[in-house]
């Protein structure tokens, strides 16, 4: 874990702590960690997505994504240098990604890939999303909404998006 989202977790860690009087125990972090980082949390969930090179020789991504909205199934649209840039430009808030940092959960080739993504809003709030799936790409993927999930739950992002969508 990158050593900025473990300071980041300790204070997570240590609010639940206060809460309950008591020291976590190894399971307790976990499902704390779980919780806070990687369960989708509304509004956003990430359900599917498409990655295509584009086909205009500019030596980009374009993304299609399938994400609910607070229960209604959206399709975003985005294009960029790779699928984490694709990504920030569909979901078109105002945040920057700051780091990505990625590693395999377990050995082979069915391993999980962990993807951390440190975002930075406007108001120069920074916060972190893990996302964890087999395909390294999926996982950044969910890592980015994590962080957006996240900063909209602390008010350092908007709620509501305004930009190109299409519902279906």
């Amino acid at each position: 874990m990158p050593r900025r989202l473990q300071i980041e977790f300790s204070q997570v860690v240590q609010a639940a702590a206060d809460i309950t009087g008591k020291e976590l125990t190894a399971q307790e972090l976990w499902d704390l960690f779980n919780r806070e980082y990687i369960n989708p949390r509304m509004p956003y969930v990430y359900r599917s997505h498409q990655l295509a090179a584009s086909t205009d020789g500019a030596d980009s991504e374009r993304l299609t994504l399938q994400i609910e909205n607070a229960g209604r199934l959206e399709t975003w649209l985005g294009q960029g240098s790779g699928p984490i840039d694709a990504m920030v430009n569909a979901i078109a808030l105002p945040f920057d990604v700051l780091s990505y940092e990625e590693h395999s959960r377990g050995q082979g080739s069915a391993a999980n890939a962990v993807s951390y993504i440190e975002i930075t809003t406007r108001s120069r709030r920074t916060l972190f999303g893990v996302g964890m799936h087999p395909n390294i790409i999926t996982a950044s993927l969910l890592a980015i909404v994590s962080a957006v999930n996240r900063a909209i739950a602390q008010g350092a992002l908007p709620g509501r998006v305004e930009s190109v969508r299409t519902g279906t």
